[in-house]
């Protein structure tokens, strides 16, 4: 009786344990397509394969965390890895979490990632403007453009400032984007002279030296995370309109980001820069959120500059991007702009050069709107 007892036990251990293999079998299985999944998100991210194995450590160890959830709610765990992938896909030294930081706004990864994964199937791109083309006068009888030639502005009120104190602000959401030669983290850098807070710098004097009164923060707003960028700059924002109540306009400087694998690298190439005078420029675009509340009057200003730029300098502005969802912070005012000026395919010599220029057409366009 025993003994028969014995080989039952037995038995039933085996069973036990063929089965507990084949569960662990399957189980691996099915996340190694959900790893494949993963990789294929990476590519479509633009991250660079030195990246991949950050993310499968970080991804083995949400994996665990989610398997003793209920059926139901893991059925949507690529969804949350992906989300998770996102969050670490940033920079080495912009890795770090602001613990500090917990009223970031919900739509804050949307917008972040809506803005540097460019998806030109779903943007919105008006590089035409029909309200202005009636207007514009391109060149005069010598064949340069002329400030008389600037077209009046449509669809936008007339601002009321106090001309001694400064109305503009300029700041810089991600302001540790880089131009070449640097190349290091993914186009990234602190180092002032070759990142976009230099392109704010040259701006902000030449409006300066034409009359406007600036307000250039030189805040890195996408350290130490970059995910949190945009609540960061609207704090600052919310911040600066407290202390000056004079400010009207906000001009949030960004370059473009161009991935080194893109299937559109060549054709941005092609339109990274125009020559002005004999010299290279690094092209420039306007990005406007369509989920902002106001996105019709910022839209309108986006278009005046536009048409400015056109006057002045045609194909100086590639267009008006429209992304698929995102505020970008611009519901703070009427008169904000997010102006990408140049890309990672540029030098810092060729958006130093579009600066002065897009300094000289804010300075026009302002001088047309403001009362």
């Amino acid at each position: 009786m025993n003994r028969q007892k014995k080989s039952n036990y037995i038995i039933l251990v085996l069973v036990c344990l063929i089965m507990l293999n084949t569960g662990t079998i399957l189980i691996k299985t099915y996340y190694s397509r959900e790893d494949k999944e993963i990789f294929n998100n990476v590519e479509k991210r633009k991250i660079s394969s030195q990246w991949l194995i950050p993310i499968l450590g970080r991804t083995s160890s949400i994996i665990s965390f989610y398997q003793n959830q209920d059926y139901n709610e893991r059925f949507n765990l690529k969804d949350i890895i992906k989300e998770k992938i996102y969050s670490i896909s940033s920079l080495d030294f912009l890795k770090k979490e602001d613990n500090n930081d917990k009223e970031m706004l919900e739509e804050d990864n949307e917008e972040n990632d809506e803005l540097h994964t460019t998806v030109l199937e779903d943007q919105v791109i008006i590089d035409r403007l029909d309200e202005y083309e009636s207007l514009i006068i391109v060149k005069d009888s010598e064949g340069k453009s002329s400030v008389e030639s600037i077209p009046e502005p449509l669809n936008i009120k007339k601002m009321k400032i106090n001309k001694e104190k400064p109305y503009i602000l300029l700041y810089h959401t991600h302001g540790t984007e880089a131009y070449l030669p640097i190349k290091d983290s993914q186009y990234h850098t602190t180092e002032k002279k070759y990142n976009v807070v230099t392109i704010g710098e040259i701006m902000t004097k030449i409006l300066e030296a034409n009359g406007h009164k600036v307000d250039h923060v030189e805040i890195y707003h996408d350290l130490p995370s970059y995910n949190k960028s945009y609540s960061r700059s609207l704090n600052t924002v919310n911040k600066k309109m407290e202390e000056e109540k004079n400010l009207k306009v906000f001009l949030d400087v960004h370059r473009d980001g161009i991935g080194d694998d893109a299937n559109y690298r060549e054709r941005a190439l092609s339109k990274a820069k125009t020559k002005i005078n004999g010299v290279d420029v690094a092209t420039f675009s306007i990005v406007v959120g369509p989920d902002s509340p106001n996105k019709e009057q910022v839209l309108s200003f986006a278009k005046y500059i536009k048409a400015v730029s056109d006057t002045l300098y045609p194909n100086l502005c590639t267009g008006i991007i429209i992304k698929p969802k995102g505020k970008y912070n611009q519901f703070v005012s009427d008169y904000s702009a997010l102006i990408e000026v140049g890309s990672n395919l540029n030098t810092i010599e060729e958006a130093s050069e579009s600066a002065k220029l897009i300094g000289e057409i804010l300075t026009l366009v302002l001088d047309s709107i403001r009362e």
